[in-house]
């Protein structure tokens, strides 16, 4: 989460008690501002802005109009602790101080585009680029990180059977529940999308696992009267806090991308999709197997500078007509598509890529999207290299990010198209079981 420091634009400027109305007015005309802190020597002494100004004589000090201040807030605070601040008083700007000393004054429309997009308005929790912010500035400190994946179990059966408003009940619940086993000095805790929710942390992993165990038993204890006797429970998958010594040629956003990736890989391995459900939800879950997309087929052909590529994508399931399948309007239809463009062999790789989320939204029903935003080489202390897609899932309106990693075999090609699968089959796998839960209740 970003700090006040980090958004404040303006440099201080104040008004004394002793200046006259029309000074004011000359010095927010001048600075493009609408208020201004009224400073008596080096105390904040209260606010004004054009509400306080209209209609007033010019010739009248600043002290007979001035408000009291609301208060200030200090540098390095967090700019959710200053929007807080900010509705408690309802007030639209703040003096920034650092060590008692006034450095600027930041308004909501400041604050508007940070805290807008970093936080969820249901659970109060950041999101997941907020998070991805505090990881990447610890990396670069040096710090080791330890990624926490947690997914509540059957939370799709929970909207289906007893609605929406009872799931926004269960969401509310966990992340109070999360919040509240979570340390802001050593924890960074945000939705990460739908029925998932991330912990980075500088635990040790250890340590971090032990959280893990707490989070299971917490998340088990909730008790929500609308459920009816159904019980409420989660997987958590942990990855990292073991390096013991010093990373090399490090590119920090792909290593935060692999330590989620493989968190949340942890996290499937580790779901029981139907332990402790109540016998309504048990009765509408079904299992996920044969639902996943796998490469059939990978082309890439070179003609001068010029690549084309032809990727064709089938179900993993034997049977004749799959469930995933049956999202389609033609049963056993391929998903393909073919791209082309002027790259370098680094910028193929890229391609292939975007000419599987391209196969991929062949398959997709509607009000379903795909979008790739990057695809990263890292090198870990193995040698190895991993190559990670990082892009969206647009279910119904609502985006999902995504990531997922493959290691940089001998074909790099389908390297390239397996870090894609990886990112989108777990979700892909929902949006099947969502489709097979509206066939059965029609």
């Amino acid at each position: 989460m970003k700090t006040v420091r980090e958004v404040l634009r303006r440099a201080p400027v104040w008004v004394n008690p002793e200046h006259t109305v029309e000074s004011a007015i000359v010095l927010m005309r001048g600075h493009n501002i609408g208020g201004l802190p009224v400073m008596d020597g080096g105390r904040l002494a209260g606010m004004i802005d054009y509400s306080n100004l209209l209609g007033v004589e010019p010739s009248r000090q600043v002290r007979e109009v001035m408000s009291e201040p609301a208060g200030s807030i200090a540098l390095d605070a967090t700019v959710r602790d200053a929007a807080t601040m900010m509705r408690l008083t309802g007030t639209s700007r703040l003096p920034v101080t650092d060590g008692g000393r006034l450095v600027g004054v930041i308004t909501d429309g400041d604050l508007l585009p940070e805290v807008g997009r970093n936080f969820d308005p249901l659970t109060d929790l950041a999101w997941s680029d907020a998070l991805r912010e505090w990881s990447i500035g610890h990396l670069k400190n040096g710090d080791e990180i330890t990624v926490l994946f947690v997914d509540l179990d059957n939370f799709g059966q929970f909207n289906k059977v007893y609605g929406h408003i009872v799931g926004d009940e269960v969401l509310e619940a966990a992340s109070r529940a999360l919040s509240a086993l979570t340390d802001p000095a050593l924890d960074f805790l945000c939705r990460y999308g739908g029925d998932e929710f991330c912990i980075a942390t500088l635990r040790h992993a250890n340590e971090a696992a032990a959280l893990g165990e707490m989070i299971s038993e917490r998340i088990a204890g909730i008790d929500i009267p609308s459920l009816q006797g159904g019980s409420v429970t989660c997987a958590v998958g942990q990855y990292g806090g073991k390096r013991t010594r010093e990373r090399e040629h490090v590119h920090y956003a792909a290593t935060l991308n692999s330590l989620i990736n493989l968190a949340s890989r942890a996290c499937t391995a580790n779901k029981k999709r139907t332990d402790g459900a109540s016998p309504a939800v048990m009765a509408m879950s079904a299992p996920e197997a044969g639902t996943r997309l796998r490469l059939a087929r990978i082309e890439v052909q070179w003609e001068h500078r010029t690549a084309r590529v032809q990727v064709d994508l089938q179900s993993g399931s034997e049977a004749p007509e799959s469930e995933i399948e049956s999202l389609v309007s033609e049963p056993g239809a391929r998903y393909s598509a073919t791209m082309s463009a002027d790259t370098d062999v680094e910028g193929v790789l890229k391609l292939v890529a975007e000419t599987t989320v391209a196969a991929l939204r062949n398959f997709l029903p509607a009000g379903y999207d795909l979008s790739l935003s990057d695809i990263v080489l890292n090198q870990i202390a193995t040698g190895q290299t991993i190559i990670t897609a990082v892009g969206q899932f647009v279910i119904e309106g609502h985006a999902v990010a995504l990531a997922g990693s493959a290691v940089l075999g001998d074909d790099p090609y389908r390297s390239a198209a397996s870090c894609v699968l990886a990112a989108v089959n777990r979700p892909l796998s929902r949006v099947v079981a969502r489709q097979r839960m509206g066939n059965h209740s029609g």
